[in-house]
């Protein structure tokens, strides 16, 4: 990121924890199909709290087994210095809206990772010499829907694409990122190459539309948990990222603690 100032003209990256276990129960609390989205307790203890987080609990079943996947995404950028991520994980699931699908159960594995939840505008230029950024790595996450998985596969996709007609092409001098009139054919041949069309690809393909029209999201909860949860509402329905403004983010997550 530095060497090449990939992060110049983006805003500061903002990000998250995300815990996630699974646990397999007795069948009499197992739901296949359930889905369970939460916001607010523990983590929001009233309407303009500005904590961004929230969980997720899906029934499964996998070769037999009855599972049940459990997850809680803090956004670090909270003020709090105190909070824990994983303490009010732990306290997310003694909640009795939660704790009856996992009474009689047992953990049999877990994970954490952290989530780039800047969108759009904190998206780096996405191509230097020799390599481009994909996937999470660049920030294609949708942090709205919690989804990162199809942008991550279409970067992937768009990238080969893109690398491939670069190596396949006929005018070997257009391949140099140096882009030089003269040049000694061992120095072109051994030329780090720079793939940009897929970084122009990216700005124009349903990736990009779909991190613009949710772009605000995050930032509104800064102004609390109701303003958070209105605004989304209506980008979601009715702006769609059609506004012409934007909640900028120009500090890091650690700047924000107090």
């Amino acid at each position: 990121m530095e060497t090449f100032d990939l992060r110049a003209e983006a805003d500061v990256q903002t990000y998250g924890l995300g815990i996630k276990e699974v646990w397999e129960v007795p069948a009499e609390n197992h739901k296949p199909g359930f889905v369970q989205h939460t916001l607010g307790w523990p983590l929001q203890s009233g309407p303009l709290d500005t904590t961004f987080g929230g969980s997720f609990l899906y029934h499964m079943n996998s070769q037999g087994q009855n599972l049940i996947l459990v997850g809680f995404v803090v956004g670090l950028d909270y003020e709090n210095p105190y909070l824990s991520p994983y303490r009010e994980f732990q306290r997310w699931k003694h909640h009795p809206a939660v704790m009856k699908h996992l009474e009689g159960g047992e953990c049999i594995s877990y994970g954490a990772r952290a989530l780039n939840e800047g969108g759009y505008h904190a998206i780096p230029e996405l191509t230097f010499p020799g390599g481009a950024l994909l996937g999470c790595s660049a920030g294609f996450l949708n942090s709205v829907k919690i989804k990162g998985s199809h942008t991550a596969i279409k970067s992937g996709m768009t990238a080969g694409e893109a690398v491939f007609e670069l190596l396949t092409k006929d005018d070997q001098a257009e391949k140099s990122v140096y882009n030089m009139e003269m040049i000694d054919y061992e120095e072109e041949l051994h030329a780090p190459m720079q793939a940009t069309k897929y970084q122009e690809d990216m700005n124009t393909n349903w990736v990009s539309q779909e991190l613009k029209e949710v772009r605000n999201c995050h930032g509104a909860f800064h102004y609390g948990l109701i303003p958070g949860l209105a605004y989304a509402a209506a980008s979601a329905w009715l702006l769609k990222g059609k506004e012409s403004w934007t909640f900028h983010n120009t500090k890091s997550d650690a700047e924000k603690t107090r």
